[in-house]
C-alpha cells in the first residue's frame, strides 16, 4: 500500500503536463525568433483555402503564401492541412526573388535607399538580402536619403531566384575634373574677293528657262454608268428568280409525276404552270438585263484627259527657221469625171 501511494505521487496531473508543454513552446518559438500564427478557426480555414486557390491563379504568390499558411496549420481541418501543405510547397519554388544593389555616379555602394515594387515598400534599407516579388512587369522606385529618385520597369519570371538588380543614383559629382576641349583649329584664309561689276557692266538676264516638258499621263480609266450598275442588279435578281422558281417548280412536278399522274388536281397542274412561266419569265429579264449591262459597260464615254501645260518653246534666229517652200505635203486626188475619172496629186505651193 505504500509503496503504490508513492508511485502514484511521482505522476503528473494533466493540468501540469498542459502547462509545461506550452512553457515550452513559447520558449521555443521566442528562441528561434519565428511569429507564431494564431489557430485560425474552421471558417477562417476555409476562407484561405478558397483565398489561396484564386491568388495562384492571378500570380499573387505573396498574398497566396501567407493564405496557405493559414489553411495548413494543425488546428485546420485534415482536408484543407493535405492540399494546402503541397500547395504551399510549390508556391515557395515558384516565388520569384530579387537581391537589389545601388551605386553613386562614382561607382560607390549606398546602402540608405528605400526600395517600393508597384507603390509598395519592399525594403526599408539595402541589407544584400533577397527580397520576395510576384511576378510580371513590376515598376521598382529607388529612393536614396539624398538625391533624386529613380524608377525602373523589370519583368520579374515566376521561378527566377536571387536575380541581381543594380541601380545607379545622382549625377557624376562637382568636383570631378572635365575632358579636356581639343583647341578651335583656325578657319581657313578665304580668297580675295573679286571686285563687284558696276550694275552697267553685267550681262543682260537671260528669260528663266520653261520648265520641262512632263510626260504624258495615262489616259485614266473611264467610270461605270450607274445605269450600268442597275443593270446588272436587275440581271442578277432574274437568275436569282429563275434558279428558285426553277427548282421549285421541277419539284412539284416530280411529285404529281410520281403521285396522281395523269389524273392530278387542275390546281396542282395550273400551279405548277406558274411556277414554270415565273422562272421563264426570270431567265429572260436575267438575260435581257445583263446583255443591256454590257452594252452600257462598253460603249461608256471615255474620260476626259486633264490637259497637260506645254513649255514655251524658246524663238529660234531666222537662219534656223524652216522656210515655207516645200513645207506643204502633196496629197494624192482622185477626180470623177462625167466620161471617167483622173488621179493626180494636190497641195499648197
Amino acid at each position: 500500500m505504500h509503496a503504490s501511494t508513492k508511485k502514484s505521487a511521482s505522476v503528473p496531473s494533466p493540468a501540469r503536463a498542459r502547462t509545461a508543454l506550452a512553457l515550452s513552446l513559447g520558449a521555443t518559438l521566442a528562441l528561434s525568433g519565428t511569429s507564431a500564427h494564431a489557430a485560425p478557426s474552421k471558417r477562417a480555414c476555409a476562407a484561405a483555402y478558397e483565398r489561396a486557390q484564386g491568388l495562384r491563379r492571378d500570380g499573387r504568390l505573396l498574398e497566396a503564401r501567407e493564405a496557405l499558411i493559414t489553411c495548413s496549420q494543425p488546428t485546420c481541418p485534415a482536408a484543407a492541412v493535405a492540399d494546402c501543405g503541397p500547395w504551399l510547397a510549390e508556391v515557395e519554388q515558384s516565388l520569384p526573388s530579387v537581391v537589389i544593389a545601388a551605386k553613386d555616379a562614382d561607382g560607390r555602394e549606398r546602402l540608405d535607399v528605400r526600395v517600393l515594387v508597384d507603390g509598395r515598400l519592399l525594403a526599408a534599407a539595402l541589407d544584400g538580402k533577397a527580397l520576395p516579388v510576384d511576378p510580371g512587369p513590376r515598376t521598382f522606385r529607388f529612393e536614396p536619403a539624398t538625391g533624386p529618385a529613380v524608377e525602373e520597369r523589370v519583368l520579374i519570371r515566376e521561378g527566377e531566384k536571387n536575380r541581381a538588380i543594380t541601380v545607379t543614383l545622382g549625377a557624376p559629382a562637382a568636383g570631378a575634373p572635365a575632358a579636356p576641349r581639343p583647341p578651335a583649329s583656325p578657319p581657313p584664309a578665304s580668297p580675295a574677293a573679286p571686285p563687284l561689276a558696276s550694275p552697267a557692266a553685267r550681262p543682260p538676264a537671260s528669260p528663266a528657262a520653261p520648265p520641262p516638258a512632263s510626260p504624258d499621263a495615262p489616259p485614266a480609266e473611264p467610270s461605270i454608268p450607274p445605269l450600268a450598275w442597275a443593270a446588272g442588279g436587275v440581271g442578277v435578281a432574274g437568275l436569282a428568280v429563275f434558279a428558285v422558281a426553277g427548282a421549285l417548280s421541277l419539284d412539284a412536278e416530280a411529285d404529281l409525276r410520281a403521285t396522281c399522274a395523269p389524273r392530278c388536281a387542275a390546281d396542282d397542274v395550273r400551279a405548277v404552270r406558274v411556277q414554270h412561266a415565273v422562272a421563264d419569265l426570270g431567265l429572260g429579264v436575267g438575260v435581257v438585263a445583263l446583255g443591256a449591262a454590257a452594252w452600257l459597260y462598253l460603249t461608256r464615254p471615255a474620260a476626259a484627259r486633264p490637259p497637260q501645260p506645254t513649255a514655251a518653246r524658246p524663238p529660234q534666229p531666222a537662219a534656223a527657221r524652216p522656210s515655207r517652200a516645200g513645207a506643204s505635203a502633196l496629197l494624192p486626188a482622185l477626180r470623177p469625171f462625167f466620161s471617167g475619172a483622173a488621179a493626180g496629186v494636190e497641195g499648197a505651193f
